[in-house]
């Protein structure tokens, strides 16, 4: 990866594709006034340089508020509060510039998998899987072919993908080394702030740190996790097992949607490989699964089974 070198016009960007009154963090600074004051933007970028160059940032920048917001009226049981961590508007609009960097680096060199739809520019989301699903169907439907399939559901994949892995795979994708070692040092310093109902709950000394999984509400966050799942697609791309829609074409393995995964072979004992193959990978980097549902059409009958792990 080319080395980053920030301009304010890469902030104004940054400020651009940002929304206007999103909930701020610690800085209390929403985006609007970043887009008026245009002139703040040639000192952000030279701030922005200095923090990437000397790889470090004040913690400030770094120290999130999780917001707990009670989903039903049951609010003893701390499992029905859905947190929501904002983050300082400053830290998020470095993040913008160098996720546009890294996603510049990503595309340039074909990194990405086409199997994973979550952070793909210019995809349609879930209608690319649903309409390769439907494809898939209806081959096994009219040729009477065999399939089996596998629903994969990791177990909060967000909160628990170490933080020694994102650091690895920003070193097998070969990121600059200047931001690998500028955001190893932000992870470490990653940390939040409990608040509940307006008030805080945790002391300004007391910031709870993250030790485990990706920073909420960083405009890095999505494409550094699919970065994550990355290696998986290649080790199942690899295999030489999955469904064939006809003779000499390519083999769909997999669909992944950020981290809902999605298994295809032509027999079960393909997709059992294939099924080896996740649990391994998932395993070294100590993810869960919770919850495995494998369907086998053959032609003669349906089978389904759903399995907790």
């Amino acid at each position: 990866m080319d080395p980053v070198i920030i301009t304010p016009d890469d902030v104004a960007e940054a400020v651009r594709r940002a929304p206007n009154w999103k909930s701020p963090g610690l800085d209390g600074l929403h985006h609007y006034w970043l887009k008026g004051f245009v002139v703040c933007h040639a000192v952000l970028a030279r701030q922005f340089q200095e923090a990437l160059d000397q790889k470090s940032l004040p913690s400030l920048f770094t120290t999130g508020i999780t917001h707990l917001v009670p989903k039903d009226r049951d609010t003893i049981d701390t499992s029905k509060y859905r947190p929501i961590t904002c983050l300082p508007t400053i830290y998020k609009t470095l993040t913008s510039i160098l996720s546009a960097r890294i996603t510049r680096h990503l595309n340039s060199n074909q990194v990405m998998s086409r199997a994973q739809n979550g952070c793909r520019g210019g995809g349609r989301g879930t209608k690319e899987p649903l309409l390769i699903d439907a494809v898939i169907g209806k081959v096994v439907k009219r040729n009477r072919r065999n399939l089996s399939a596998a629903w994969i559901d990791y177990k909060k994949a967000f909160d628990s993908v170490p933080h020694t892995w994102l650091k690895r795979v920003l070193e097998l994708y070969k990121v600059d080394c200047t931001v690998r070692d500028f955001l190893g040092q932000c992870v470490g310093q990653w940390s939040t702030i409990l608040c509940h109902l307006g008030e805080r709950m945790t002391a300004a000394e007391n910031h709870i740190r993250i030790r485990r999984g990706i920073f909420q509400g960083d405009c890095l966050s999505p494409i550094w996790f699919c970065l994550s799942l990355n290696p998986l697609s290649t080790l199942l791309e690899g295999s030489g097992r999955g469904f064939q829609l006809r003779r000499g074409g390519t083999k769909v393995t997999h669909i992944f949607y950020m981290d809902d995964l999605k298994l295809f072979a032509s027999s079960r004992s393909h997709l059992v490989e294939l099924l080896n193959i996740t649990c391994d990978f998932s395993n070294s980097i100590e993810w869960s699964w919770g919850r495995i549902s494998v369907r086998s059409s053959m032609s003669k009958g349906v089978g389904l089974l759903t399995l907790r792990a």
